[in-house]
């Protein structure tokens, strides 16, 4: 998003078309440097593809980027007929394949995370850095329905609220039940009220978690709704999210609510939040970061994740809420560190 703010600032009559999968094309509905939606197919088979194809070329593009550096991407850029196809550094591209199907190549990104490397491959277009500027925002109205959500719930919207966000539980980068409930019970006992997010399938994780002052909002939002959430919990001081590396991380960020983010397998400077706090813990573990979904231990153990404790994950989420300025991020060791 901060490489489609600086592409609209750059070409302000430009009509620009993004390209995404189904499921996260609702936070892009009034986006403000987008013109246009393509859904690519993921899972709609041949036929799909043919008309999502038809769809591609009926737009007839002058140009593509494509920060993301995978064989998949590179075909779509390829597909539009665009004589330009901007794209990184091949040493940046996250598979070879896709810097030959791209025709213009940035240059090395800046550093590593996601946000450098998409402004990198806006390079060829004359757009290779920008201020982190989202343009994500929630309506007056979806944060009013989340509010009577939060009241129905039984919880105090103008309350000190810490947000946590439950993934799935066999994804490698998933806290466990146990320091979950401490951490609720901890802030809970500090005066916070504790709302719980994630998928309807989250629900049993959530039972594991309750308790006074621990509001269950699983299953309850959509992708705007969360949104919604975000953005609302960013507009009083205090409010933290806490959440193991996952998308809402970065919404958080996007609408500048502080998070702090449980970062086992993944290495934050690349993938954790642009501005926040990441917890890691990887002392002893030749193997972190790896970035896998799945524990490429044997037997798998996820010790990453396991070595999070509820007590360092609060102390960064109670200096988030007072506004404590982050650490420098630091390679190993147990850390609370910048994103």
């Amino acid at each position: 998003m901060p490489l489609a703010m600086a592409l609209r600032r750059r070409y302000p009559d430009a009509r620009i078309t993004w390209i995404v999968e189904r499921k996260a094309a609702p936070l892009l509905e009034g986006h403000p440097a987008v013109d246009d939606v393509l859904i690519f197919p993921r899972r709609e088979g041949a036929r799909g593809i043919a008309r999502f194809w038809r769809e591609l070329r009926a737009r007839r593009l002058d140009a593509t980027v494509d920060p993301q550096g995978n064989w998949k991407s590179g075909f779509v850029g390829l597909l539009s007929g665009a004589r330009v196809r901007a794209g990184l550094h091949v040493r940046d591209c996250k598979e070879w394949g896709n810097a030959l199907l791209t025709n213009r190549h940035g240059r090395r990104a800046r550093g590593p995370h996601g946000v450098d490397r998409a402004f990198a491959a806006g390079g060829p277009l004359g757009v290779d850095r920008g201020p982190d500027e989202w343009g994500l925002s929630a309506t007056p109205v979806e944060k009013a329905t989340w509010a009577e959500r939060l009241r129905a719930a039984g919880a105090d919207p103008s309350a000190p609220i810490v947000a946590m966000h439950l993934t799935d539980p066999d994804d490698a980068r998933s806290w466990f039940a146990e320091p979950w409930a401490e951490t609720a019970r901890a802030l809970v006992a500090g005066g916070f009220q504790v709302v719980l997010n994630g998928a309807a399938a989250r629900r049993p994780l959530a039972e594991a978690i309750a308790g006074p002052g621990v509001f269950d909002l699983t299953g309850k939002d959509d992708l705007r709704g969360l949104l919604a959430q975000l953005a609302s919990m960013a507009e009083r001081p205090g409010n933290v999210l806490l959440s193991p590396d996952s998308g809402p991380v970065h919404l958080a960020v996007a609408v500048g609510l502080p998070v702090v983010c449980l970062s086992g397998p993944q290495d934050p400077r690349r993938t954790g939040p642009r501005q926040g706090a990441s917890v890691t813990a990887w002392e002893g573990l030749p193997c972190a970061p790896c970035l896998e979904r799945r524990c490429i231990l044997d037997p798998p153990t996820r010790a990453c994740m396991r070595a999070i404790s509820s007590p360092r994950a609060l102390e960064a989420l109670l200096a988030a809420s007072a506004g404590a300025r982050p650490q420098a991020p630091r390679r190993r060791g147990p850390s609370s560190t910048a994103g």
